[in-house]
């Protein structure tokens, strides 16, 4: 029921399948979710590194973000996602592809079309949409200083590709140490070899575990300064915290944000426990945060050629955009 083929939906759009050698010559759904959830418990035990599943996950989005620099008609091109691929990459995106198409890109009462490929398309698509609203924030701030911050950046390099990033005076980049370890290293040994491109501005690389520490801490720790806009990236990183962390960071975003900063704010509907997204529109309403856009993954807006027409939106996976009064 999982395993659709591009045929059905050929008339609205192309989306590419790719073989996944876990599923081989597994032919119902309980054997399939069986062989997934076998290598999901071996992927979420922490490695010889420091990287625990959600650490992990950044080689999943440089996996996906690779397939989609690769295509013609690619949306973005993140000349440095194959890089970062490697060990887990491709071994995340093939096994919990099928568990997400059950439950939140394409259920079988939903018919969406995606079949396991939803968490690629999604991951094209939300690379877009930052892209895009980091592009006109940066335009609209063309004649002042300002600055990017992005928490839970994973193996995200867009300082090395993003050209609009000229225009900021640096681009942060925060996460876990074992993730910024993994990433160094690579970047160090492109740049031994020739490869690594010019940033397009200062990049500042800070190590941080959200659940155990504060942003509160950059001004003071790292140079971090508030007295202009900021514009902040929380992708793929709000659902995996608790409640009180979620707050403490909201808290200290807005804390840290001068007049006219932007937040872009990737949430999921369905965790447990965490703020809900009116609970995060009054939290930050009431700091000074003036909510402007809201998507959720296949709206108008949100799609760029990735989601099935006239198919209904995903209710699980969106962004909001708040802009700071």
């Amino acid at each position: 029921a999982f395993l659709r083929t591009s045929k059905q939906t050929q008339t609205t759009m192309t989306i590419p399948t790719r073989h996944r050698p876990i599923f081989d010559e597994l032919t119902t759904d309980e054997e399939k979710f069986k062989a997934a959830m076998a290598e999901y418990d071996e992927l979420k035990e922490t490695d010889a590194d420091g990287m625990d599943f959600s650490n992990k996950t950044a080689m999943w989005i440089a996996f996906e973000r690779d397939i989609e620099t690769q295509r013609e008609d690619a949306l973005f091109k993140d000349v440095l996602a194959k890089y970062f691929t490697e060990p887990y990459g491709k071994r995340l995106s093939d096994s919990m592809s099928f568990g997400l198409a059950n439950y939140v890109f394409d259920p079988p009462d939903a018919d969406i079309g995606f079949g396991l490929e939803g968490h690629v398309m999604y991951t094209a698509t939300r690379t877009k949409l930052i892209n895009d609203q980091v592009d006109q924030w940066l335009r609209d701030s063309a004649t002042r200083k300002c600055q990017v911050l992005n928490l839970g950046a994973g193996a995200d390099t867009r300082v090395y590709w993003m050209e609009s990033l000229k225009k900021a005076t640096a681009y942060w980049e925060v996460d876990t140490a074992s993730v910024m370890n993994y990433k160094q290293k690579i970047l160090d040994s492109l740049q031994e070899k020739g490869e690594l491109p010019e940033t397009f501005c200062e990049r500042k690389a800070i190590t941080m575990d959200f659940s155990k520490e504060s942003i509160a801490e950059l001004p003071s720790s790292h140079g971090y300064q508030s007295n202009f806009p900021s514009c902040w990236i929380l992708e793929g990183l709000i659902m995996y915290l608790k409640r009180e962390d979620q707050e403490q960071l909201l808290d200290n975003v807005s804390k840290l944000s001068e007049k006219d900063s932007f937040l872009i704010l990737n949430f999921s509907k369905n965790v447990l426990g965490g703020l809900s997204c009116e609970e995060m529109d009054e939290r930050l309403g009431g700091q000074g945060w003036k909510k402007t856009e809201s998507f959720m993954f296949g709206e108008e807006g949100f799609d760029f050629g990735r989601y099935p027409k006239g198919k209904p939106a995903n209710k699980v996976l969106g962004f909001a955009m708040y802009r700071k009064d």
